[in-house]
C-alpha cells in the first residue's frame, strides 16, 4: 500500500472534504461559543436584577428601622414626660404632707 500513489484530483477532493469538515466544526464551535456568551450574559443580567431587588429590600428595611427608631424616641420622650409629672406629684404630695404635719403641730 505504501507503493500506491494518489492522483492529484483524489488528493484535491480529500483536501476539499477535510476543509469542509473543519469549516463545519468551526461553525459548531462558534455556535457553542455564542450560546455560552448568551447564557453568561443572561446569568449576569439575572444577577444584576437580584442585586437590585436585594438593595431595594435593604433600603425598605432601613426606612422601616428608621421609622421604628423615631417611634421609639417619641415613646421614650412621652414616657419621660409622664414620669416627670408623676415624680412632681409625688414630691408635691410629700412636701404637702410635711407642711400639714408642721402646721398641725403648730396649731395644736
Amino acid at each position: 500500500m505504501a507503493d500506491e500513489y494518489v492522483r492529484m484530483e483524489q488528493f484535491g477532493e480529500f483536501v476539499k472534504r477535510i476543509d469542509e469538515r473543519f469549516a463545519h466544526a468551526n461553525e459548531l464551535a462558534d455556535q457553542r461559543y455564542d450560546s455560552l456568551n448568551r447564557r453568561f450574559a443572561d446569568a449576569e443580567k439575572a444577577r444584576e436584577q437580584n442585586l437590585g431587588h436585594i438593595n431595594q429590600r435593604f433600603d425598605s428595611l432601613e426606612r422601616r428601622m428608621d421609622q421604628l427608631h423615631d417611634q421609639l424616641h417619641a415613646d421614650m420622650r412621652q414616657m419621660r414626660n409622664w414620669l416627670m409629672r408623676l415624680y412632681g406629684l409625688v414630691v408635691f404630695g410629700f412636701i404637702g404632707t410635711i407642711v400639714l404635719i408642721l402646721f398641725k403641730g403648730v396649731f395644736q
